[in-house]
């Protein structure tokens, strides 16, 4: 039983800069694996799920964490920026309110003070807290690889449990949000689990709600959940639905309804599939009321 908790032998590289990381991710021949906050890799390779013959550590290489704003009034997250960092953020809990929700639902303290939104990202999990999130409020991702420099929409870039668009020699560095683009938006994130803390999501629930200028019109929405799909699961019939019609009680209804129609969650030792069904509509009717709570209320300049 001891000797099952045991790391697998491998080889430890931490380069300084960037680049030496890519090339040594590129010689790894796909067999080298990078540690960021290590919540999710070192868990795997205990329970030999991975047994990389390379880990190469990012944490020497400067520039990949940190929150700033961006000229176009956005905001950017680096790749090893910490759940507890994100959650803390004042920017970030008063603009892009969802993300550090989402952030400081992540495990315990330990856990948040460990793992990385590039982490959270890049591992797939269906549970992961953030990445609803960074869904709803349009995220752009920032990868380098040995041909230079991309960058990609979160939207479609999960494919499958522990499955991204992203390359064995490519990493991850930083996340774009786009600015609020206008005077009122909201948005939230909220999540089921057996218990408060430590527990991983029964089903997660991120809403953003942006408001034409009557305050009462939605202009554009997103409704975006974990733990009820393969991959984050993008309801946008719901958001089709409450796009240019007055936000009321009744359409929120309809919205959560849509929801729970799309919604294909899985029976498992957490939760049936059943009790995931009603949890996504209840969900999904709370987070859009809290959204456009939040909308009324923001009259960004």
């Amino acid at each position: 039983m001891i000797s099952g908790m045991l790391l697998p032998r491998f080889e430890y590289e931490a380069p300084a800069t960037l680049s030496d990381a890519v090339a040594r991710l590129a010689d790894g021949d796909g067999d080298a694996r990078i540690l960021a906050g290590g919540t999710d890799l070192l868990v795997k390779m205990k329970r030999r799920a991975l047994e990389p013959r390379t880990v190469v550590s990012l944490r020497r290489i400067a520039g990949l964490s940190g929150i700033a704003g961006t000229r176009s009034g956005g905001m950017r997250i680096g790749a090893l920026t910490t759940m507890t960092g994100i959650g803390a953020s004042g920017a970030l809990s008063a603009r892009w309110t969802a993300l550090a929700e989402g952030a400081a639902a992540v495990g315990g303290p330990i856990i948040r003070n460990r793992a990385t939104i590039g982490g959270n990202v890049v591992s797939a999990r269906p549970c992961a807290d953030t990445v609803p999130a960074l869904v709803a409020l349009g995220a752009t991702l920032h990868i380098e690889s040995p041909g230079g420099r991309r960058a990609v929409s979160i939207d479609g870039f999960i494919i499958g449990p522990g499955e991204t668009l992203i390359r064995r020699d490519e990493v991850l560095t930083a996340i774009d949000l786009p600015g609020p683009g206008g005077r009122y938006r909201g948005s939230c994130y909220l999540k089921i689990t057996r218990r408060a803390a430590m527990e991983v999501t029964i089903v997660g629930c991120a809403a953003r709600v942006d408001l034409e200028e009557d305050a009462r019109t939605v202009k554009a929405a997103r409704l975006v959940f974990a733990s009820v799909a393969p991959v984050p699961l993008r309801v946008r019939v719901a958001e089709l639905a409450l796009e240019g019609r007055v936000a009321d009680p009744a359409l929120v209804r309809e919205a959560a309804a849509l929801a729970r129609r799309e919604a294909r969650p899985i029976d498992d030792c957490r939760a049936p599939a059943d009790f995931r069904a009603e949890a996504v509509e209840v969900l999904a009717r709370r987070a859009l009321v809290i959204a456009l709570e939040r909308a009324r209320g923001s009259a960004a300049p």
